[in-house]
Formats: C-alpha cells, sequence, structure tokens
C-alpha cells in the first residue's frame, strides 16, 4: 500500500456457503494468444511482465476452476492463478502454462445479523470497499482500488485500519479452495487450510474459489492530513526520517502513519479513523511541525470519500517495487540510512517509504502471517514513463537493497515480493514456511500450481 506516489495518485465459520459459490458448470472459455480477449485477461499490472500463457481459463464459478485445474493436470500444465493482477514479479502468469483467471468471480453476500461477508476471489479492493461501506461495514484492508482481494489476503494485507483492527487476513473465517489436482476442500473440515491462506501467500498449493470474512462497524469519517518537508540534502532527509520515527512510535491505534522519501522531498501522511481535533492527532501535527514539516491542514471526509483519494491509476505502468523490510524501530534501520538516503536523493524516480504497522496486527497470532513483532514495514519503489527501467535507476535500486542486506534486514513482506531474494521462503514466513510445505505436499504433490516463489515440495 503505497502513498503519495505516482502507483496511488498516477474461529471457524460454521455457516454454509451461499449458492453462487457452489453452482454448477456454465460453459468453461479458454483463451489463446491469437484470441480476441487474450491480452486483456493476461495484462499485469507492472508493464514489464510479459509472461504469456498458452491458455487461460475465464472461470465464473467452482466448477469452471475444478474443470480448468483437471484439464492442466492432463494436459500436464503448470498453473498459475489471476484475480487483480497486480502481483509485483508475475506471480499471477506462467509462460506456455494455464492461468485460471478469475475476474469473473466477483461475487458478494453479506450475512444479515452476522455481518460475515463472503466474495468471490474475483472482487476488487474498491468494490470490496464501496459496497459494504453502504451497508454500514468494513473490512480493514489496503487502499489500491483494482488490487484483488484474494491476493490481498492470501499474503496478510494490511492498510489504514489494520492498527486498529488487525489485518486483512486476521478477519478471514473461512475458504474453499480447488487444490492441484482439482478437488475441492473447504476450512470447515480442514483448519490447517485457514491458518495457511491467512497469510501464507498465493498460489502455492491450489485455487480459493470463495472467502467469508469478519467485518467490523465502518467508522464514518478518516481524518487525514499531509506533511511535507521540501529542498533536503541527505543529511535532511535521514533527519527527517528519524524524527518521524520517533512520532510514529507513539501513535495510538486508530491513527496511521507513513513517510516517503522522494528525491529532496520527505512527505508524511497521518490519517485517524477519529477527530482531527483530537489529542493524539493534534500533538503528532504539533511534532511534526516542530520537527520541520509544514502543512496545509486537516482534512476530514466520510469514510468512502477518502479512501477514493488512494485508489491509484489504473495501469498498467512500468515500476520495480519490493519490500523494503520489517523493522521493529529506528535503531534496526539505522545502520541502512545514509546509504538509503544518499541514494534516493541522487536518483529521481527512487522512492524509500516506511508504514506503521502494531496495535492490533500484533495482537493476533493463529495464521501464517510472520511479522506481527515488526512495528514498521518499509517499501522501496521505482518508477520511469515507459520501456525497460533506466540503468541509473536500476543502479539505484541495487544499492538500496544492498545497504538493507547489510543492515541486517532480513524479514520482508510477501506482497511486495522481490525476485532477486534467494532466502526468500525464510523472508516472507519464518518458522512457518516448513508448515506451509507440509500442504503443499497434500494438498499439491506434483507441483502443479506454481509460480517463481510459491511455497516449494519439501525437500525440493
Amino acid at each position: 500500500m503505497s502513498l503519495f506516489t505516482r502507483r496511488n495518485f498516477i474461529g471457524l465459520s460454521l455457516t454454509a456457503l451461499p449458492a453462487w459459490s457452489q453452482e454448477k458448470q456454465t460453459e468453461l472459455r479458454y483463451l489463446q494468444p491469437a484470441d480476441a480477449g487474450y491480452e486483456a485477461a493476461r495484462r499485469p499490472f507492472n508493464s514489464t511482465i510479459q509472461l504469456k500463457p498458452a491458455l487461460i481459463a475465464c472461470c465464473r464459478t467452482e466448477a469452471d476452476v475444478v474443470a480448468a485445474v483437471k484439464h492442466a493436470k492432463e494436459a500436464g500444465m503448470p498453473v498459475a492463478v489471476k484475480s487483480g493482477g497486480h502481483g509485483f514479479i508475475g506471480d499471477s502468469l506462467n509462460d506456455g502454462g494455464l492461468v485460471v483467471e478469475l475476474s469473473g468471480m466477483a461475487n458478494r453476500l453479506l450475512e444479515a445479523g452476522s455481518f460475515r461477508f463472503t466474495a468471490g476471489p474475483g472482487l476488487k479492493l474498491r468494490d470490496c470497499y464501496s459496497w459494504l461501506l453502504k451497508k454500514g461495514r468494513l473490512l480493514p484492508a489496503g487502499s489500491c482500488g483494482g488490487v484483488g482481494l484474494a491476493g490481498l489476503t492470501l499474503g496478510g494485507g494490511y492498510g489504514l485500519f489494520a492498527r486498529e483492527f488487525g489485518l486483512t487476513c486476521d478477519h478471514l473465517l473461512q475458504v474453499r479452495m480447488v487444490d492441484g489436482n482439482g478437488e475441492i476442500h473447504d476450512s470447515r473440515d480442514e483448519p490447517e487450510l485457514l491458518w495457511a491462506c491467512r497469510g501464507g501467500g498465493n498460489g502455492n498449493f491450489g485455487v480459493v474459489t470463495s472467502f467469508t470474512f469478519e467485518t467490523r462497524p465502518a467508522p464514518p469519517t478518516l481524518s487525514t492530513r499531509k506533511f511535507t518537508a521540501k529542498g533536503l540534502d541527505a543529511g535532511g532527509l535521514a533527519k527527517h526520517l528519524e524524527r518521524w520515527f520517533e512520532i510514529a512510535s507513539a501513535l495510538p491505534e486508530p491513527c496511521f502513519s507513513a513517510v516517503i522519501l522522494n528525491w529532496n522531498q520527505a512527505t508524511v501522511l497521518l490519517t485517524s479513523t477519529k477527530s482531527a481535533e483530537g489529542s493524539s492527532f493534534v500533538a503528532a501535527t504539533k511534532a511534526l511541525h516542530q520537527a520541520g514539516f509544514a502543512s496545509k491542514g486537516s482534512l476530514t471526509k466520510p469514510l468512502a470519500d477518502s479512501l477514493k483519494r488512494y485508489e491509484g491509476e489504473p495501469g498498467p505502468l512500468p515500476f520495480d517495487n519490493v519490500s523494503a523490510g520489517f523493522y521493529r524501530g529506528w535503531d534496526e534501520l539505522k545502520p541502512a540510512v545514509a546509504g538509503i538516503c544518499a541514494t534516493v536523493r541522487g536518483t529521481p524516480g527512487l522512492i524509500f517509504q516506511v508504514n506503521t504497522l502494531g496495535g492490533a496486527i500484533a495482537r493476533e497470532s493463529e495464521s501464517a502471517y510472520p511479522h506481527r513483532a515488526f512495528g514498521f514495514l518499509g517499501e522501496l519503489q521505482a518508477y520511469w514513463e515507459k520501456g525497460t527501467m533506466p540503468a541509473k535507476l536500476a543502479a539505484g535500486h541495487a544499492t538500496v537493497r544492498q545497504a538493507l542486506a547489510d543492515a541486517g534486514i532480513r524479514n520482508h513482506y510477501r506482497n511486495y515480493p522481490d525476485s532477486r531474494l534467494s532466502n526468500w521462503g525464510d523472508a516472507y514466513f519464518g518458522n512457518g514456511y516448513a508448515r506451509l510445505q507440509a500442504l503443499k505436499a497434500r494438498l499439491d504433490p506434483d507441483d502443479r500450481i506454481r509460480h517463481a516463489q510459491s511455497v516449494r515440495l519439501p525437500g525440493a
């Protein structure tokens, strides 16, 4: 969830799933590269990804998914799974295989009384927000409107509301999944499946065909304030970054903040589901002003209107965005800061961002998401106009990644993958990786459903 960048400005449920999630097969449509509609179905958000599947199965029902996976098995084809297509490194595509394309499965249902929300895997985040908010409910999630709810949830799912309510995956109550053999599983009968789908990543051992979530009463408004400090040298960037860490560490749970370093400017976003006139918001504003940040004032709007400000451009566009690691606080990032700030200051188009975590995130535990002890998450972003990544930008990107590695930053967010990580299993999943591998061996023993950083079979 990146803010103020071109990407964004440019308990098991015992209730049976609704009938639409178990409809019988209609007519499954396969697209080949020469077919009309193939490129639209293939197109990822990252325009630099040029993977070309041999077949795209445009699924509209769970039965379609079963048929597609069984077809791939019979043909000996690998399977990738595409919902929103926002996977940064092309996890939702492959070369010469079959892609299960899920945009046609965007159904939704809110149960009266319990307010449990069941959604198809093709539902986009903007549609999830708008549909639930009209009913006075909220599923805490990210900000980029075109992201698929499926991939967001399976990798964790944090955003403006995570410190107050928890991650998106923490609200997951039940899933149905088609495994690598085309067999259907329900987490009501297999609790390990629910554990894995709470932050264990996407495209590992099956295709989730429906998600059931707990929802929250929607806050009526969101208060926001933007702060900037311009004309900074590398030392100034580092100084403002350090002061932001101090201020952000004291924020109460209803507040979220992010700091973005971009060339000679440091930008801070501060949000709260409470009033901008509240003591915590006012204290943080005062502290940021004293630190040298300027602001034009706060803005409080209805929640639905505020979220639209952060939906981002529809894409596709060229970029190279990766996790810049998790940190408990300033001291863990400090060894890398001088190198990061010098590189960002000298490399236009390179952006370093840190977001607040903690709060309710730290209190949840029954999930494959392993990073709850960390209070901050970094992102490294590179944007350019067209074509391949400019050499200077690529060099700056590599320099920052090396500075983070040299500083001992080893834990990374699965939803911001980096294809250059050699130890990605441990980096994304920690001690839970072996447990995910065991589930992989049971649900997908032929490694049918896979991508470059999908969970490997034990011993692979």
